[in-house]
Protein backbone atom coordinates (compact mmCIF):
# COMPACT_ATOMS: atom_id res chain seq x y z
CA UNK A 1 0.00 0.00 0.00
CA UNK A 2 1.51 3.40 -0.90
CA UNK A 3 0.84 6.06 1.43
CA UNK A 4 1.50 10.06 0.53
CA UNK A 5 2.15 11.63 3.52
CA UNK A 6 0.90 15.12 4.06
CA UNK A 7 2.07 15.76 7.11
CA UNK A 8 4.21 13.90 9.84
CA UNK A 9 3.84 13.80 13.58
CA UNK A 10 6.68 12.49 15.69
CA UNK A 11 6.64 11.56 19.50
CA UNK A 12 8.73 9.18 21.76
CA UNK A 13 6.43 5.72 23.38
CA UNK A 14 8.64 5.48 26.56
CA UNK A 15 6.83 1.84 27.16
CA UNK A 16 7.75 0.23 23.50
CA UNK A 17 10.97 2.49 23.68
CA UNK A 18 10.16 3.64 20.11
CA UNK A 19 10.17 6.70 17.65
CA UNK A 20 6.57 6.91 16.02
CA UNK A 21 6.03 9.04 13.47
CA UNK A 22 2.33 9.77 12.69
CA UNK A 23 1.93 10.28 9.18
CA UNK A 24 -1.14 11.81 7.64
CA UNK A 25 -2.55 12.08 4.15
CA UNK A 26 -4.41 14.81 2.13
CA UNK A 27 -7.46 12.85 2.95
CA UNK A 28 -6.71 12.74 6.78
CA UNK A 29 -6.13 9.22 6.79
CA UNK A 30 -3.78 8.47 9.57
CA UNK A 31 -0.83 5.48 9.75
CA UNK A 32 1.60 5.43 12.75
CA UNK A 33 4.75 3.73 12.04
CA UNK A 34 7.51 2.92 14.81
CA UNK A 35 11.26 3.25 14.47
CA UNK A 36 13.74 1.27 16.60
CA UNK A 37 17.10 3.41 17.60
CA UNK A 38 19.14 0.87 15.34
CA UNK A 39 17.20 2.01 12.62
CA UNK A 40 17.22 6.02 13.60
CA UNK A 41 20.87 5.58 14.54
CA UNK A 42 21.53 3.79 11.08
CA UNK A 43 20.13 6.69 9.23
CA UNK A 44 22.08 8.92 10.78
CA UNK A 45 25.08 7.60 10.31
CA UNK A 46 24.42 6.92 6.30
CA UNK A 47 22.52 10.57 5.47
CA UNK A 48 25.66 12.87 5.52
CA UNK A 49 27.43 10.97 2.83
CA UNK A 50 24.24 10.75 0.89
CA UNK A 51 23.32 14.02 1.00
CA UNK A 52 26.88 15.42 0.42
CA UNK A 53 26.64 12.83 -3.14
CA UNK A 54 23.24 13.17 -3.94
CA UNK A 55 22.12 17.08 -3.40
CA UNK A 56 25.32 19.37 -3.95
CA UNK A 57 24.54 18.37 -7.55
CA UNK A 58 21.12 19.66 -7.47
CA UNK A 59 22.71 22.90 -5.68
CA UNK A 60 25.18 23.27 -8.57
CA UNK A 61 28.06 23.12 -6.18
CA UNK A 62 31.58 22.17 -7.58
CA UNK A 63 33.12 19.06 -5.80
CA UNK A 64 34.67 20.94 -2.27
CA UNK A 65 36.47 18.65 -0.27
CA UNK A 66 35.47 16.15 2.58
CA UNK A 67 36.43 19.17 5.36
CA UNK A 68 34.53 22.21 3.08
CA UNK A 69 31.68 19.92 2.53
CA UNK A 70 31.44 19.00 6.29
CA UNK A 71 31.33 22.69 7.01
CA UNK A 72 28.61 23.40 4.50
CA UNK A 73 26.41 20.40 5.33
CA UNK A 74 26.66 21.54 9.40
CA UNK A 75 26.02 25.11 8.10
CA UNK A 76 22.37 23.97 6.34
CA UNK A 77 21.83 21.71 9.21
CA UNK A 78 21.95 24.33 11.64
CA UNK A 79 20.07 26.92 9.15
CA UNK A 80 17.29 24.19 8.87
CA UNK A 81 16.77 24.34 13.03
CA UNK A 82 16.19 27.90 12.81
CA UNK A 83 14.43 28.81 9.75
CA UNK A 84 12.28 25.89 9.41
CA UNK A 85 8.91 25.96 12.07
CA UNK A 86 8.16 22.83 13.54
CA UNK A 87 4.94 22.85 16.17
CA UNK A 88 4.71 21.48 19.28
CA UNK A 89 2.81 20.05 21.60
CA UNK A 90 0.84 16.49 23.27
CA UNK A 91 -0.13 14.03 20.46
CA UNK A 92 -3.24 12.55 20.79
CA UNK A 93 -4.69 10.09 18.26
CA UNK A 94 -8.27 10.24 17.76
CA UNK A 95 -8.88 6.56 16.54
CA UNK A 96 -7.18 3.45 17.21
CA UNK A 97 -4.37 3.04 14.86
CA UNK A 98 -2.15 -0.05 14.72
CA UNK A 99 1.55 0.85 14.14
CA UNK A 100 3.89 -0.91 11.69
CA UNK A 101 7.65 -1.71 12.54
CA UNK A 102 9.69 0.59 9.67
CA UNK A 103 12.41 -1.70 9.04
CA UNK A 104 13.66 0.15 5.96
CA UNK A 105 14.25 3.45 4.89
CA UNK A 106 14.50 4.39 1.08
CA UNK A 107 16.17 7.94 0.24
CA UNK A 108 15.78 9.44 -3.64
CA UNK A 109 16.86 12.33 -4.64
CA UNK A 110 14.39 13.52 -7.51
CA UNK A 111 15.37 17.08 -8.32
CA UNK A 112 12.80 19.79 -10.07
CA UNK A 113 12.87 22.70 -11.78
CA UNK A 114 10.81 25.67 -10.13
CA UNK A 115 11.23 29.05 -12.19
CA UNK A 116 14.12 27.68 -14.16
CA UNK A 117 16.13 27.23 -10.61
CA UNK A 118 17.02 23.79 -10.00
CA UNK A 119 15.59 22.63 -6.03
CA UNK A 120 16.47 19.66 -4.41
CA UNK A 121 13.56 16.98 -3.60
CA UNK A 122 13.85 13.90 -1.58
CA UNK A 123 11.50 11.08 -1.46
CA UNK A 124 11.80 9.37 2.02
CA UNK A 125 10.40 5.69 1.56
CA UNK A 126 9.58 4.31 5.06
CA UNK A 127 8.64 0.47 4.68
CA UNK A 128 7.96 -2.42 6.95
CA UNK A 129 9.42 -5.55 6.73
CA UNK A 130 6.78 -7.38 5.08
CA UNK A 131 6.16 -4.58 2.24
CA UNK A 132 2.51 -3.79 3.19
CA UNK A 133 3.54 -0.31 4.22
CA UNK A 134 5.34 2.05 1.89
CA UNK A 135 5.14 5.63 3.08
CA UNK A 136 6.46 8.11 1.02
CA UNK A 137 7.16 11.59 2.55
CA UNK A 138 8.47 14.30 -0.18
CA UNK A 139 10.87 16.44 1.45
CA UNK A 140 13.54 19.24 0.45
CA UNK A 141 17.14 19.34 2.02
CA UNK A 142 16.19 21.76 4.76
CA UNK A 143 13.02 19.60 5.78
CA UNK A 144 14.76 16.48 5.76
CA UNK A 145 17.62 18.27 7.91
CA UNK A 146 14.93 19.90 10.50
CA UNK A 147 13.20 16.08 10.37
CA UNK A 148 16.44 14.24 12.03
CA UNK A 149 17.09 17.77 14.59
CA UNK A 150 13.44 16.63 15.72
CA UNK A 151 13.74 13.31 15.64
CA UNK A 152 16.78 13.63 17.64
CA UNK A 153 15.23 15.82 20.17
CA UNK A 154 12.27 13.36 20.72
CA UNK A 155 15.16 10.90 21.28
CA UNK A 156 17.42 12.53 23.25
CA UNK A 157 18.20 9.47 26.10
CA UNK A 158 19.25 7.42 23.31
CA UNK A 159 22.43 8.83 23.10
CA UNK A 160 22.30 9.20 19.45
CA UNK A 161 24.95 11.63 18.21
CA UNK A 162 24.29 14.67 15.95
CA UNK A 163 26.17 13.86 12.48
CA UNK A 164 26.25 17.35 11.90
CA UNK A 165 28.01 18.19 14.92
CA UNK A 166 30.56 15.57 15.05
CA UNK A 167 29.58 13.64 18.19
CA UNK A 168 27.68 10.90 15.96
CA UNK A 169 28.70 7.31 16.78
CA UNK A 170 28.85 4.24 14.35
CA UNK A 171 26.50 1.69 13.44
CA UNK A 172 26.64 -1.45 12.30
CA UNK A 173 25.01 -2.16 8.93
CA UNK A 174 24.13 0.96 8.57
CA UNK A 175 24.16 0.05 4.18
CA UNK A 176 21.96 -2.87 4.63
CA UNK A 177 19.09 -1.05 5.80
CA UNK A 178 19.40 2.24 4.40
CA UNK A 179 18.94 2.43 0.28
Amino acid sequence: MMFSVQKVTIFYDIQQDRLNLLFIDNDEQVLLGAMTRRLLNSLLVALPAWLAKNIKQTQGQTNPNEAEQREISQFNHQAAQQNIKAVHGDVEIEKAVAPFMIETINLANQPRDEGGVKVDHINLSFIDDAKSHHVVLAVSSAQLHKLIGEMLTKVDGWGLGNPWAGDAVASVGAASILH
